[in-house]
């Protein structure tokens, strides 16, 4: 039956290796970074930038709009980022499959 689905794309939580490029704001600054690893709620970037845990920051992915997210913590020059609301399953998979494109 079509809901006895064993796809791992479906399982939650959601994270998918990213390896791919996003816009970064914070404040003025703007930068480009790479998403390592990206969720409904969260993302890894490689970011230059150390910025301190709670700040809010604005991540654009591939076809879509900036989204905020507070930084959880910082690795080297890993930011760990929790985002202020959610993404659809389907607009994670868009990005990550490189679909997101094709649809604009």
């Amino acid at each position: 039956m079509w809901l006895d689905c064993n796809d791992p794309r479906i399982a939650e939580p959601r994270i998918q290796q990213a390896p791919f490029v996003a816009g970064y704001r914070r404040g003025v600054l703007k930068a480009k970074v790479n998403v390592q690893t990206l969720s409904r709620f969260a993302a890894s970037i490689e970011c230059l930038e150390r910025p301190r845990a709670g700040s809010l920051v604005w991540i654009t992915l591939p076809g879509l709009e900036s989204r905020s997210a507070t930084v959880e913590a910082i690795e080297g020059i890993v930011a760990h980022l929790r985002f202020t609301e959610p993404f659809h399953p389907a607009v994670i998979d868009a990005v990550v499959y490189g679909r997101m494109n094709s649809l604009h």
